[in-house]
């Protein structure tokens, strides 16, 4: 019960989420592409920069362990990429907007 929780949680909130995308005044959606896998390419060296690979703590040495290390600079990783990648685009103009749920 206590591993089917989580992943019920994660589902449902999962099932809540709005897709959205980058929109800017003037720009077509093939500038717009262009414009985020721009901003993602930049995001992923920022993100290995700060969270790269590569051997954890000197108490992270049973291999149980070194998976858990792994999960946690995969998930800061991603995060920071998701965060930077929003910081590229609104400086470059874009706005994040939701699509509503007719259009999907």
């Amino acid at each position: 019960m206590r591993t089917l929780l989580p992943v019920a949680l994660l589902l449902s909130l999962a099932a809540c989420s709005t897709p959205a995308h980058w929109q800017k005044a003037g720009a077509s959606s093939q500038m717009a592409a262009a414009d985020v896998t721009d901003c993602r390419n930049g995001a992923a060296h920022v993100g290995f920069m700060f969270y790269p690979w590569g051997v954890p703590p000197d108490w992270f040495y049973r291999r149980s362990n070194w998976v858990y290390w792994s999960d946690i600079q995969d998930s800061q990783r991603v995060a920071a990429e998701k965060d930077v990648t929003a910081f590229c685009m609104r400086n470059k103009g874009y706005e994040l907007v939701s699509i509503p749920k007719t259009q999907v």
